[in-house]
């Protein structure tokens, strides 16, 4: 349901039967585009497998040199606000080109320099690398080893009509190179992921992995806890504000804590991690606040003490705790 998982993308397996000549002979590279809503707005976001990244990750095995590469993030986490998911897959050879690796090369470091947050929020950007990447599809020096374009779309009924929300669901989408000839009918329905792998499964369920022929295996997660959350902007807000509590600046800390919580409020999170974070964030706040209050008061244990108008004065200042006023709003 929207709002209540992320959508990531994964490339889980890409092989290469046969295709160490790749980078003797060739320039390999390979394009996830994903589409998706976001903000409201359907938005194209690319990533570009290009000779980089590609050799960075490949691994070369025993078998009549064949290339593998496994368990590559492409896209996400982003928040899922519903409607169709699209993916276009394709990976690409060309004769090696000097002009083609420095344009390759060009795309794969303004997409990798921007990252997919970046990308995600400038459409003209990703449209840019999209033209760029399309521009090598109609080259005739370019040849489609694999494609493939696809949709995850709502349930539907009589007539074609929505039945149901769209939900996203864990999935495996796999394309293959299928030369004339190969793999049958029957061989295509015995094949299963294992382990994030294709694998060719027997009648007594035994596994062997498939190596055959060129493939794409891409997984479509839907996740409900993003583990990065703390390259976002509150998680700095966040350790700045502990600095001032044990520093033992309450007053400071306080406006930071305001801000922290503020910025929990953030479209990269979806609600209910908001809401887990926030309440074990206030959890910390709350003791970290009474732990430095608690020295402050041993520090003044020398005979001075506060007049009980600046008693009441600092309970007041307590009550105005973000996190008391942000509990009270959210019951």
């Amino acid at each position: 349901m929207a709002d209540e998982v992320y959508l990531v993308i994964r490339v889980s397996q890409l092989w290469l039967a046969n295709e160490r000549e790749l980078w003797r002979e060739y320039l390999p590279f390979g394009a996830v585009v994903t589409e998706f809503l976001r903000g409201g707005n359907r938005i194209a976001v690319p990533h570009l497998l290009g000779s980089a990244e590609l050799s960075r990750r490949l691994k070369v095995t025993g078998e009549r040199d064949a290339v593998e590469i496994s368990n590559l993030r492409v896209a996400g986490p982003v928040p899922y606000e519903g409607d169709d998911v699209s993916l276009l897959l394709a990976l690409f050879r060309a004769k090696t080109s000097d002009m083609l690796e420095r344009s390759l090369s060009l795309i794969e470091s303004v997409g990798t320099a921007i990252g997919f947050a970046g990308l995600a929020g400038s459409t003209k950007i990703a449209r840019a690398l999209i033209d760029g990447i399309e521009s090598f599809v109609v080259s005739s020096a370019v040849e489609l080893r694999v494609g493939a374009y696809h949709s995850w779309s709502a349930p539907s009924g009589p007539g074609g009509e929505a039945s149901g929300p769209t939900e996203l669901a864990s999935t495996h989408f796999m394309i293959i190179r299928r030369p004339a000839g190969g793999p049958t009918p029957a061989e295509l329905a015995s094949l299963r992921v294992v382990g994030g792998r294709l694998c060719r499964v027997a009648a007594d369920g035994a596994a062997v992995p498939y190596t055959e022929h060129d493939f794409i295996v891409v997984r479509v997660e839907a996740i409900r806890h993003r583990d990065d959350y703390r390259q976002l902007p509150f998680f700095q807000l966040w350790q700045r504000t502990r600095q001032h509590l044990a520093d033992g600046d309450l007053e400071a800390a306080q406006v930071l804590w305001r801000q922290t919580a503020g910025a929990l409020c953030t479209d990269e999170l979806i609600r209910p991690q908001q809401e887990t974070l926030f309440a074990e964030y206030q959890r910390q706040y709350v003791a970290l606040v009474e732990r430095a209050s608690s020295m402050a008061a041993g520090v003044r244990g020398d005979g001075h003490t506060r007049d009980d108008e600046s008693d009441r004065d600092g309970a007041a200042d307590f009550e105005d705790d973000p996190a008391t006023l942000l509990r009270r709003l959210g019951s």
